[in-house]
C-alpha cells in the first residue's frame, strides 16, 4: 500500500512539473506566448487540481482555481504574463510540492503552510483585481478560524468556506486557537461548545475581554441546544449556532448572514 502511495504522490509531482515547464517556456521566450501555450498551461493545471481534489487538498483546489481565473483574463488578453506572474506560478507549484510531501508523510496542518497558503490568495487574488479593474489594490478575503475536536467537522466546514471564496485556518484546541486568533486578522470564528469546559469558555471571555478581538463574531458549534448553552451563547454575545453534524445549507447560510453584513 505504501508503495502505491508513492508512486502516487510522484506522478503528481510530475504533474507538477509539467506545469512549471510550462512557465519557464514562457519565461523563455520573453514573456511572448500564444492561446496555444495559455491552453496548454490550462490543461497541465486543471490536471494538478483534480489530482489535489482526490487528495482532498481543498485548499490547494481553491488556490488553482482562482489560478485558472487569472489565466483565464490572460486568454481574454485583461492582463499579461509578466516575471512577477510566472514566477507566481512557479512558486505555486513549489508550494504544492511541499504541501504534497507533508501530506505523503502523514502530517495534514502545519502553521507554516497556512501563513503561505493566504500569501498566494492574496497575490491571485490581487493580479485578478487588476484584471478586472486596471487598479492594483488588493481587496481582502475575509479568514474563518475553526476551533473544533472533531476531524471531520473541522475539514468539512473547511472545505465549504473555502468553496464559498473563504480562507480558513484550523485547530483543534483552544491555546493554538487564540495563537491564531492573535497572528490573524480573523472575521468569524467557529468553536466547538458541544461539551462547554473551562478552557473553550475562558477563550470566549478572553476574546470578549480583548480590545482587538472583542468584535470577531462567534458561532458555537454543539451536539444539542439548551437553557446552559443559550445562556453561554448570550453571555458570550455568540453570533448563532449549528448543531452538528453540520448541514451544508445552513452553514451557508450562516457564513452569508454574518460575513456579507460585516
Amino acid at each position: 500500500m505504501e508503495i502505491g502511495q508513492n508512486i502516487f504522490f510522484d506522478e503528481f509531482k510530475n504533474k507538477l512539473i509539467i506545469l512549471e515547464d510550462s512557465f519557464i517556456d514562457v519565461k523563455n521566450a520573453n514573456y511572448v506566448y500564444s492561446q496555444d501555450d495559455i491552453s496548454e498551461i490550462f490543461r497541465a493545471i486543471h490536471t494538478v487540481k483534480g489530482t489535489a481534489d482526490l487528495l482532498g487538498m481543498f485548499d490547494i483546489v481553491s488556490l488553482i482555481h482562482k489560478a485558472e481565473d487569472l489565466l483565464q483574463y490572460v486568454r481574454e488578453d485583461k492582463i499579461q504574463i509578466n516575471v512577477e506572474i510566472c514566477d507566481l506560478y512557479i512558486e505555486l507549484k513549489d508550494f504544492i510540492v511541499v504541501i504534497v510531501d507533508k501530506v505523503s508523510e502523514g502530517i495534514f496542518e502545519d502553521p507554516t503552510i497556512e501563513k503561505l497558503y493566504i500569501k498566494f490568495e492574496k497575490e491571485f487574488n490581487r493580479y485578478i483585481h487588476m484584471a478586472e479593474t486596471s487598479i492594483d489594490e488588493y481587496l481582502p478575503v475575509k479568514t474563518i478560524l475553526v476551533i473544533e475536536d472533531s476531524a471531520i467537522t473541522r475539514y468539512m466546514i473547511k472545505k465549504i468556506a473555502i468553496d464559498e471564496g473563504y480562507n480558513v485556518l484550523i485547530t483543534n484546541n483552544t491555546e493554538d486557537g487564540w495563537e491564531k486568533i492573535k497572528g490573524y486578522a480573523i472575521d468569524l470564528l467557529f468553536c466547538d461548545f458541544s461539551e462547554p469546559n473551562e478552557k473553550t469558555i475562558s477563550l470566549a471571555e478572553t476574546i470578549r475581554i480583548d480590545s482587538s478581538t472583542k468584535n470577531i463574531p462567534i458561532v458555537m458549534l454543539l451536539n444539542n441546544s439548551d437553557f446552559k448553552t443559550n445562556k453561554l451563547g448570550k453571555d458570550i454575545s455568540a453570533k448563532a449556532w449549528l448543531k452538528k453534524p453540520i448541514q451544508e445549507n445552513k452553514l451557508k447560510l450562516v457564513l452569508s448572514k454574518i460575513l456579507d453584513t460585516n
